[in-house]
């Protein structure tokens, strides 16, 4: 059955300048591998210190993101916001990115330093920050249905 999951964590990796030379490109490089190895879609981004996503697929397959995720060393405070079922993808894609001019939700990130975030809150920023700051973006792995 399809799932979709929301997650977040403090990144315990440099996102400055030349990052993508490091751990962060490591992180996502695993990111993109497994999501298109297990059929997931969806995004994932780096903002202020903090990696947020939103990842659609199997229920299994989403349990061992989850699971790669919380033990990784990388990721501080790992939280899964949301697991439910899903009628339908809304992403045919797994794509990264971050936001182009500093954040790109003050409110957002600012919550996120004093309590936790909705899943709702963590979904809008992703699809805003995806639409104008894409890095990378897996060839369509399914045939999303129309909203």
């Amino acid at each position: 059955m399809l799932h979709r999951a929301v997650m977040v964590s403090k990144a315990r990796v440099d996102m400055g300048v030349g990052a993508l030379n490091g751990e962060l490109g490591s992180i996502l490089a695993c990111c993109m591998k497994a999501s298109t190895d297990r059929q997931m879609t969806g995004a994932l981004i780096w903002d202020c210190g903090w990696f947020m996503e939103e990842v659609e697929g199997d229920r299994d397959a989403l349990e061992d993101f989850w699971q790669s995720i919380a033990g990784d060393r990388r990721h501080a405070d790992p939280q899964r916001l949301e697991f439910v079922p899903l009628l339908k993808r809304r992403y045919q894609t797994w794509s990264v990115g971050t936001p182009r001019r500093g954040p790109a939700n003050h409110a957002l990130l600012k919550n996120l330093r004093r309590n936790v975030p909705t899943a709702g809150e963590v979904r809008t920023h992703v699809r805003t920050v995806i639409a104008s700051g894409l890095v990378a973006e897996s060839p369509p792995l399914v045939c999303a249905a129309r909203a």
